[in-house]
């Protein structure tokens, strides 16, 4: 995505991801940017800093100044807090698991059964995420599958289900799936 300093991108379709690297060349995503979202060069101080597009994206340039670039200041802010609080768990399980959470609430689509997240994001992308390996990630994916937390869907879309009154407690889908086999 082009970076321009004195103004910003409205995301009006697709997902966006913006990121630095360290001395060892590790990338830190800074944040996960979708419809309705504010990104540009203008919302960070990191050096390097990169945006980068993870699906077909949509953009349009918008300026803004005073009190509307505070709003979108302080709603990045919220993002970005929300995903640091996430990859500080010391456990590979409950981040992993946190993650999917949150990217539900901020990405995906309420069905009966959960959320349907429908990011396209790989293995290697979770990993990088939340800094862990693809190996572990790809473990664990499999592991919460076999728990009932998610179901996999064609075309790498994920169906989560999570326990909106005990966040760190995932409902089965397999009490799901029984239910449906009763009728």
């Amino acid at each position: 995505m082009p970076e321009h300093p004195d103004h910003l991108w409205y995301i009006n379709q697709g997902l966006v991801r913006t990121l630095t690297w360290n001395e060892e060349g590790d990338l830190v995503t800074l944040g996960l940017w979708g419809v309705g979202d504010c990104i540009g060069r203008l919302l960070s101080e990191v050096t390097p800093f990169q945006m980068e597009c993870l699906s077909s994206v949509e953009i349009k340039p918008l300026s803004l100044s005073g009190q509307d670039l505070g709003v979108v200041m302080r709603s990045h802010l919220r993002y970005m807090e929300e995903l640091f609080s996430i990859i500080s768990y010391k456990r590979a399980p409950q981040r992993l698991l946190r993650f999917l959470d949150w990217l539900g609430d901020r990405f995906g689509r309420k069905v009966e059964q959960g959320r349907i997240l429908d990011l396209g994001l790989t293995h290697q992308l979770l990993a990088e995420i939340t800094g862990i390996t693809r190996v572990t990630a790809t473990r664990l994916l499999n592991e919460f599958e076999r728990e009932g937390k998610l179901m996999r869907l064609p075309k790498q879309q994920m169906l989560l289900q999570f326990n909106s009154s005990h966040p760190d407690r995932v409902t089965s889908l397999a009490r799901h799936r029984a239910k449906g086999k009763r009728k």
